[in-house]
């Protein structure tokens, strides 16, 4: 009684594996020849937005995180300037303020500096 059962289930197991062979070779056959037929077609442009190159999608990426970067240094600059102006004598938070505006232009100086470097290594390298 159970091998009759075994032996219906191997033959399920075989026909599903043999039918899930078919389709992958089908849709894998499919593809390929879409891919044949439709090699004369033009790439329609991108989209709005959508960079056209790697190098411009790096610059576009690198303006943007060293935007970030310059804005969130000016808000620590006048962050440090309220600090000190507010400090109200007190020599610990003056110099609290002094150090965060230093560190902040420090911040904006090092991003200037990556800026000027990702343009220089993006003309030179990629075109």
């Amino acid at each position: 009684m159970f091998q009759k059962a075994i032996k219906i289930v191997d033959q399920k197991t075989t026909a599903a594996k043999s039918a899930l062979i078919a389709v992958i070779t089908i849709l894998l056959s499919m593809f390929l020849f879409i891919n044949n037929a439709l090699a004369d077609w033009a790439m329609p442009a991108p989209p709005v937005g959508v960079p056209a190159n790697f190098d411009s999608a790096v610059i576009n990426l690198t303006n943007w995180v060293l935007g970030f970067v310059a804005m969130i240094a000016v808000l620590m600059i006048v962050f440090g300037g309220v600090m000190y102006i507010g400090s109200a004598g007190d020599e610990t938070k003056a110099t609290t303020g002094k150090r965060t505006i230093t560190y902040a232009l420090i911040g904006l100086i090092i991003a200037g500096i990556a800026y000027a470097l990702v343009n220089i290594i993006v003309t030179v390298v990629l075109q």
